[in-house]
């Protein structure tokens, strides 16, 4: 007993793969931009003997995102002073964090 089959007919039956609602593809420019930005704060900021790059990196991804979404100077400058009295226990530089804040929105924006 030999049944002939047409394929096309097994592919109708065969259900279509489930499309996935959130894709996220490999985006190496970002990660970049996050190391970018981590080596500005690390150069720039006061930071303690145990600040490891993880947590800079960490920090440096919000910024990105928070920017890129929109955020003010003024409100990058409140966060990195934020971390930098608030979290490390270092005393703010007020002046070196405003020209910090101008480097990372100019960097940001122009990736």
């Amino acid at each position: 007993m030999n049944i002939r089959v047409a394929v096309q007919a097994l592919r109708a039956v065969r259900p279509a793969p489930p499309a996935h609602a959130h894709k996220s593809r490999f985006n190496p420019r970002s990660d970049i931009l996050d190391e970018v930005v981590a080596g500005l704060l690390w150069m720039t900021l006061d930071l303690p003997q145990d600040a490891s790059r993880a947590e800079l990196e960490a920090f440096a991804h919000q910024l990105v995102a928070r920017i890129r979404f929109g955020a003010s100077e003024t409100a990058i400058e409140s966060e990195i002073a934020f971390l930098q009295s608030g979290q490390l226990g270092r005393p703010a530089d007020q002046d070196a964090i405003h020209v910090l804040a101008g480097r990372i929105m100019g960097t940001v924006r122009g990736a």
